[in-house]
């Protein structure tokens, strides 16, 4: 999703700064936008890390001289399905919420300074249709999610003063390797359904209401607007690029 996210914002003329704990990954991200005509910069951290996400920001400024958009794009579930809730453990809590919170919240502030001294910015967090649906299959990730939500408000309110816009962006079902993980997982919760993982990302992505999946670039086109001039007046919102499945 994230290299979808690149993708349109390159389109849309900016350079990039790409982190990711796989630093191989980041580096082929990056040289997408290369070949788009943009200048791309591949960076190992760790969102979980306060000294990785300030040492993100200081290598985006010293290559570009300024941050003008954050996306906070990093996710995890765990390594197992929870349900029930009693299943999960402190770790398995710990670990989603490390990622999916605490993470956009180190990386929020890492940026805070400059964009208030600039008096310019866009943060848009990637949050997720679980954020209101609700899986009981993954409460911890859903819980995350949802908090995710009330801290781009927070974040929202904290820096709106500045002329920074900060909000949420709730994908539906796209592809990637993080269904790619989770759709074994609910195919073996019905042996007597055998399925093949994709067969079961299909069928939910066809009960949304334009019954189709997205792709990594429906997200990044609607990433690319709230980071657009034209999105000015638009702050501390959470929107769905879902296909309509958070209304069923």
């Amino acid at each position: 999703m994230g290299r979808g996210i690149c993708a349109c914002l390159t389109r849309e003329g900016a350079d990039v700064v790409v982190s990711d704990l796989d630093l191989e990954r980041a580096g082929e991200t990056a040289a997408a936008a290369e070949q788009a005509g943009r200048s791309g910069l591949a960076v190992q951290g760790d969102v979980t890390s306060e000294d990785d996400c300030g040492a993100v920001v200081r290598q985006a400024l010293a290559a570009f001289g300024q941050v003008d958009i954050v996306v906070n794009n990093a996710g995890h579930f765990g390594s197992k399905l929870s349900a029930p809730f009693t299943t999960l453990t402190g770790e398995d809590w710990d670990e989603n919420y490390e990622v999916n919170v605490k993470g956009p919240f180190f990386m929020c502030k890492a940026v805070a300074d400059h964009m208030m001294e600039r008096r310019s910015g866009k943060i848009v967090n990637i949050s997720s249709i679980s954020a209101k649906r609700d899986p009981v299959f993954l409460p911890a990730y859903a819980a995350a999610k949802n908090a995710l939500l009330n801290l781009t408000r927070v974040v929202a309110k904290d820096l709106g003063p500045y002329n920074v816009n900060v909000n949420a962006v709730l994908p539906g079902l796209v592809w990637t390797p993080f269904w790619e993980r989770l759709a074994p997982m609910l195919a073996a919760q019905d042996p007597d359904n055998p399925r093949e993982p994709r067969a079961v990302f299909d069928e939910i992505a066809g009960s949304a209401v334009l019954g189709r999946p997205q792709t990594p670039e429906d997200v990044g086109n609607l990433v690319a607007f709230l980071a657009s001039e034209e999105a000015r007046n638009i702050t501390g919102q959470a929107i769905h690029v879902d296909g309509g499945i958070a209304m069923g």
